[in-house]
């Protein structure tokens, strides 16, 4: 009976770390997505952050640290957030596809840190 209860501590433990190590990195996301909009990010409505929220943490779980890790949210405009925030609430509605939807959002923010690495590499030539 008492490995029963160990096993079940353990596991609600390794539960509580991920959502734990989720919640953190979802924070330092919109940390950097904030940063990155600078006044712009006064332009979101309170379900537009929310809906942000909700996909980074998506994202977060859906994808290897090290992916995680690439996606540079500062990097993204004003245009492209309101579209992510947009798409992040119809999955959450209505759940479709929501693989391929992650996907998307997750190839939307890559495009805008190349973009903007290019655009960075322009202006010092």
């Amino acid at each position: 009976m008492m490995e029963r209860v160990r096993n079940t501590d353990d596991e609600t433990l390794g539960l509580r770390m991920y959502e734990v190590s989720k919640e953190r990195a979802v924070e330092r996301c919109i940390q950097r997505w904030r940063h990155g909009l600078r006044a712009d990010w006064m332009m979101l409505s309170r379900d537009e952050i929310e809906d942000l929220r909700w996909i980074a943490g998506q994202l977060w779980a859906s994808r290897s640290r090290e992916a995680w890790d690439e996606l540079h949210f500062s990097k993204l405009d004003l245009a492209r957030t309101k579209r992510i925030a947009l798409d992040a609430r119809r999955l959450r509605l209505h759940r479709y596809n929501h693989r391929e939807s992650l996907e998307a959002i997750a190839a939307l923010i890559e495009a805008a840190k190349a973009e903007r690495s290019l655009e960075h590499r322009e202006s010092a030539v």
